[in-house]
């Protein structure tokens, strides 16, 4: 890996670790409390694995059918 490339590397790890405290820090310069924040971020989280179960259980409800024979239509 050049030097270039690892430096690039570094950058985006520190950008990431850097990312929770500067969107805290700049929704409560915008007047938004902390505890508001992780509220939205925990009902936005439960929405989104609510959604990601119910795709799951459809697909392996109805898309598991589909890809069997039944024994019958064999003979």
């Amino acid at each position: 890996m050049t030097l270039a490339m690892q430096q690039k590397a570094d950058l985006a790890a520190e950008a990431a670790k850097a990312a929770p405290p500067i969107t805290v820090a700049g929704a409560t310069v915008a007047g938004v409390q902390v505890n508001d924040l992780i509220l939205w971020a925990t009902l936005l989280y439960l929405v989104l694995q609510i959604g990601f179960l119910l795709y799951r259980w459809q697909r392996l409800h109805f898309g598991a059918g589909q890809n069997q024979q039944h024994p019958a239509a064999d003979g």
